[in-house]
């Protein structure tokens, strides 16, 4: 609970140091998320993972990068890299370490309106220690889309993974992501959420997913933009489900 005192306390202390008008004219400008660069710290937090009663922490460093190809094309790309330490996901073991790298690559056509974007997803088998690793690559296709209305934001992601080269002692495997996000922005920099992560694993056949209500804020420190994420996460799904847990984030802005 100490990490979610400190996050209150952040995002309360936040409020006398941002301007009301001036945190409007940002909102504005970042309606369109992928428009720019930003780099995400999220935190996840969870408790009681079945069977087990295990906990896990998850540090997603996830910085999307934007840029022009030319006067028509934008490439959008989103860098996965978990930072894991978990207790008796594995009875009575405890793993720190790196998961796999996910690499999300969009090709978008530039122009006012829907942002969409379609192109490769890749999982690279970087993880350590072994349990954190699916020791196989991983490939497939993806898509993204998002659209502002007014002070709303509205999008989703979807992505589908085979498994390809990689060690022969872990299974194949057949993964699909979907998750659909909105956002809306009060003044002030304030901001609620409503998401969902829905995953399923064809060949297990299991699937999981999660519910994340959240509140935002929007600071600017000496022209550093700064977005605090701070929300619960509710499970469903058939496999090592956690009864709860907490997502906790610091977004670096960079319009």
């Amino acid at each position: 609970m100490k990490i979610v005192i400190i996050f209150i306390v952040i995002i309360l202390f936040s409020s006398a140091v941002s301007n009301s008008q001036n945190a409007i004219q940002i909102a504005k400008r970042l309606s369109n998320p992928l428009g720019y660069l930003s780099i995400p710290f999220q935190n996840n937090i969870d408790f009681n993972i079945e069977p087990n009663n295990g906990f896990k922490w998850t540090m997603n460093l996830m910085p999307i990068i934007p840029f022009a190809i030319n006067k028509n094309w934008n490439s959008l790309n989103r860098i996965v890299v978990p930072v894991i330490s978990q207790t008796d996901i594995y009875k009575n073991t405890t793993q720190t370490g790196i998961s796999d790298i996910l690499i999300n690559a969009f090709l978008s056509p530039r122009g006012d309106g829907m942002v969409w974007g379609l192109g490769p997803a890749i999982n690279i088998p970087s993880g350590f220690p072994e349990e954190l690793t699916t020791k196989k690559w991983g490939l497939g296709p993806n898509f993204i889309a998002m659209n502002s209305f007014g002070r709303l934001i509205l999008g989703a992601l979807v992505f589908h993974l085979w498994s390809a080269a990689g060690s022969d002692t872990r299974p194949e495997y057949s993964f699909t992501y979907f998750q659909p996000v909105s956002l809306y922005n009060f003044n002030g920099g304030w901001g609620i959420g409503l998401s969902a992560e829905m995953s399923n694993e064809w060949k297990k056949k299991v699937s999981t997913g999660a519910v994340i209500f959240q509140g935002s804020k929007l600071i600017n420190i000496s022209g550093q933009l700064i977005n605090f994420v701070l929300g619960p996460k509710y499970y469903f799904g058939n496999f090592k489900k956690p009864e709860i847990g907490i997502r906790a984030s610091v977004n670096f802005l960079f319009p």
